[in-house]
């Protein structure tokens, strides 16, 4: 849901179409800078959630995050940048953070993989006590782009330290995109137990 003209407008059109849940960016996705919430968004949207019919609000982080990035300077840029939508999301109280893990940018899957498990590792560090969860969502798996398959959401969960904050968010598209039949019951059923797996 779109956050333009204030936070709390997500939650407004959120129930104006019969959500249930709502995702928003908690800032432009398209830009590293962000303004700082102030106590009255955040109080505002909090008040807002809390009185309405939306049971579940969560975030997604800016597009321009890439904590795979095998450039030093972005990939602390990106780490940086997370760490902001991690505080962003915990001031607002909201219950998760999704997040496109990151492309590997021809250095390989398995650097790219440790990368990520890294850039967890430090993030989580500076984020103690944190009750936000963090989501990886599916990718469709276009150009370098790291979590198109189950493999590679499981190796990244296994490396990280404190991988009890981290979760995975289903795109089905993504899945579909990436090769996953879900089309019928028994495609469905078969592509979950892979998951679980």
């Amino acid at each position: 849901m779109s956050i333009a003209g204030g936070l709390d407008q997500a939650i407004e059109r959120g129930q104006a179409v019969g959500c249930e849940a709502i995702q928003i960016f908690t800032k432009n996705s398209n830009q590293w800078a962000s303004k700082p919430l102030t106590e009255e968004e955040v109080s505002f949207f909090r008040k807002r959630l809390a009185s309405g019919k939306i049971h579940l609000a969560f975030a997604h982080d800016s597009y321009l995050i890439n904590l795979a990035s095998p450039d030093p300077v972005l990939l602390k840029k990106s780490r940086l940048a997370f760490v902001d939508e991690m505080k962003r999301s915990e001031a607002l109280e909201l219950k998760y953070l999704v997040l496109h893990p990151g492309a590997h940018l021809e250095t390989g899957e398995k650097e790219g993989i440790k990368k990520i498990a890294e850039s967890f590792d430090w993030i989580f560090e500076k984020t103690p006590r944190f009750k936000v969860g963090v989501l990886i969502e599916t990718t469709a798996g276009q150009g370098t782009n790291l979590g198109y398959r189950f493999e590679e959401l499981g190796a990244m969960l296994d490396q990280v330290r404190e991988n009890e904050r981290l979760g995975i968010c289903v795109d089905t598209c993504h899945i579909f995109a990436a090769g996953y039949d879900i089309r019928t019951k028994k495609g469905y059923e078969k592509t979950f137990e892979t998951f679980d797996k």
